[in-house]
């Protein structure tokens, strides 16, 4: 039995359909995409604590753009934000 790919409607490989029983797409198709993450620094003194935000690659680019600064201030520069929504 052939299953195909929901989204490109090529054949998924057996070998994908074993391993993970009841996939919809193929390799090419799958949602797994590449994430970025920034890392913030909360808190004062000995309460402070550092929380990690992951988000996809297109939203990281949308947000920073191509090239970083390490001077960004979060959440205040993401305010600034011209759609001001934010999908993390």
């Amino acid at each position: 039995m052939t299953v195909q790919c929901v989204r490109c409607k090529e054949a998924i490989p057996e070998g994908r359909l074993k391993a993970l029983p009841g996939v919809t797409t193929c390799v090419s198709c799958s949602s797994s995409k590449m994430k970025r993450s920034i890392t913030v620094t909360k808190g004062e003194g000995e309460d402070t604590y550092n929380d990690l935000i992951i988000m996809d690659h297109e939203v990281y680019e949308h947000i920073f753009g191509k090239e970083t600064s390490s001077t960004f201030n979060f959440p205040e520069d993401l305010e600034d934000n011209d759609q001001n929504q934010v999908p993390f």
